[in-house]
């Protein structure tokens, strides 16, 4: 499969296959056709096309003109929509003008959806003073992924000039250009000491940092990542904090946020979810979406909230943009029904402190199934915490057995049921009175396993077991040995997620694309050959759950 993505990467200059040849329906084969009507049921072929070992349908996809791809065998490649340039994002042409600011033309423009890989844009850019054509790929909010460049067909290139064909043109009057934020990129040494001081306090162990300022402005800007998070901060120009918006990984978004936007769409895409903590204390949490309907051109919904979760604002793409003059009378209904929850969700007020059982996130009952079996839950809450500020707001469950004066115990969950600490001073009294101490025995077997590795943290693990916690080539290791030396096994933790295997991705792609990776870890252990683990959180149903696969990429049931 691999290698029909590789050759197909680099047709679209021509719009089709340079030797691609128009065959008959009744010459295809069936597993093609098959596969066709089950990718585009209710399209109709106008023609097919073959070129070596691929099969090119072409068809409406509504009033756009598209062809789809596929191997000799029916295995789909891709889908090819056509796309209306005043349709793009307009992070496309921002990017086209800083990088190709004399381009001669924008040719070849699709909403592409492929095999493996996530939706989004393709387009052909002709720069004729540079004699080459790039191809260049986009996500379906129109961010820049990467291009390819070749040189342009000879037959399109620019003719050198020369004293009898320079043309006689009047000078032209270039228009003024609108500075763009990179045009306020100033270096350290020019940000003033007070506000570098606020920086180096707020800002702890930042990297990468970038500053940015206006002179007209009262602030300086500045981009860095924080906490293995892109983060934005403003300060200042006397050195005053005056707020960070930190980006937060889509899963994390509170479920009460959740449960807000599920009240307004039915489907749609979370895009991004920053946090912003400012200093009047009016934090809130900015949220961008995709809805359906506006899939293909990729505009964003985008909706704020307070830190208790109230709407402050929504935020729709620019009509003229997103949806034709002609609006359906359900769609006129839709929006009423929108406006109107809007206007009622603004004047809720939720309660945080008395959550109900039945609306915990799966996570609680296995946690205490699984460590309190004999326990209750007494309380529930719904709160941020100081302790666990990135994830937003999270759960704190107190649970005790039931009787008079019985130990209880207190844990805090991520909104989607993830166990972030347990509070338990029963429990820790009672293993500090029973604590165990790591042998000689256990320390040779790891020696013995990984004997080039010096550097080694030790925890204790469940069922009389010790963990050993290594790096090795920059990757996590923690390898599980029993109280008498035996190695039980190791897990590899794998990040980022390129690395992952790419038969892992492309099953999770066609087979659960409702799914995303969390974690990734390769095992190994004396008993069986090495497997690929997955946690995944299910974007529909929010729970988590584990996958495994061989290492071949094949799932294991």
């Amino acid at each position: 499969m691999k290698k029909y993505v590789l050759m197909l990467g680099c047709f679209l200059f021509v719009y089709g296959i340079v030797n691609a040849q128009v065959v008959k329906s009744k010459d295809v084969p069936k597993s093609v056709t098959q596969a066709f009507k089950a990718k585009n049921a209710s399209a109709k072929v106008t023609q097919w096309e073959l070129d070596a070992d691929t099969y090119i349908a072409s068809f409406k996809d509504g009033s756009a003109d598209a062809k789809s791809i596929f191997t000799r065998e029916g295995d789909w490649i891709k889908t090819l929509i056509e796309v209306e340039k005043e349709d793009l994002p307009s992070y496309i042409f921002r990017h086209v003008k800083q990088a190709y600011p004399s381009y001669t033309d924008m040719e070849n423009v699709y909403f592409i959806k492929q095999a493996g890989e996530a939706d989004g844009y393709v387009l052909d850019l002709i720069v004729t003073s540079e004699n080459i054509v790039s191809t260049i790929y986009f996500t379906i909010t129109g961010r820049f992924i990467k291009e390819d460049k070749r040189e342009l067909p000879q037959d399109r290139q620019q003719e050198p000039i020369t004293a009898e064909n320079r043309s006689l043109k009047k000078k032209s009057v270039k228009p003024e250009k609108i500075p763009t934020k990179e045009s306020y990129i100033i270096t350290e040494d020019k940000v003033p000491e007070t506000v570098l001081k606020t920086f180096r306090k707020r800002f702890l162990n930042a990297s990468n940092a970038v500053w940015y300022h206006n002179p007209q402005d009262t602030f300086y800007n500045l981009t860095c990542t924080l906490r293995n998070a892109a983060t934005e901060g403003y300060i200042s120009t006397k050195g005053g904090w005056i707020s960070t918006i930190s980006e937060l990984n889509t899963d994390r978004l509170p479920s009460i946020l959740s449960r807000s936007i599920d009240m307004f769409y039915k489907n749609y895409k979370i895009d991004k979810v920053q946090k912003e903590v400012r200093a009047d204390k009016n934090d809130k949490f900015i949220v961008e979406l995709i809805e359906d309907r506006y899939k293909r051109k990729g505009l964003i919904t985008t909706m704020s909230f307070d830190k208790k979760g109230k709407i402050i604002e929504i935020i729709d793409p620019k009509e003229e943009d997103a949806i034709s003059s002609e609006i359906s009378e359900q769609e006129n209904k839709d929006q009423a029904r929108i406006e109107k929850e809007f206007e009622k969700h603004k004047e809720m007020d939720f309660d945080p402190n008395n959550i109900k059982e039945t609306e915990l996130p799966s996570g609680v009952g296995l946690w205490i199934t699984r460590d309190y079996p004999e326990y209750v839950v007494k309380k529930a809450e719904y709160n941020t915490f100081d302790e666990f500020s990135e994830y937003g707001r999270v759960y704190k469950i107190l649970i005790q057995r039931p009787g008079v004066n019985q130990p209880y115990a207190t844990g805090y969950f991520s909104h989607h049921g993830e166990l972030l600490k347990v509070e338990d001073d029963f429990k820790q009294v009672s293993e500090q009175a029973s604590a165990r101490k790591l042998s000689r025995q256990v320390k040779k077997a790891f020696s013995d396993t990984y004997p080039k590795v010096k550097d080694v943290s030790w925890q204790e693990g469940d069922n009389n077991t010790w963990i050993a916690v290594f790096l090795e080539k920059d990757l996590t290791n923690e390898a599980i040995f029993s109280d008498q030396g035996v190695w039980i096994q190791t897990a590899l933790t794998i990040e980022p997620e390129k690395k992952i295997p790419s038969s892992i991705r492309t099953y999770m792609a066609n087979k659960k694309p409702n799914m995303t990776i969390n974690t990734c870890q390769m095992i190994t252990n004396p008993n069986q050959k090495p497997y690929y683990r997955l946690e995944v959180y299910d974007k529909k149903s929010k729970t988590r759950s584990e996958l495994k696969f061989t290492s071949k990429g094949e799932l294991i049931d």
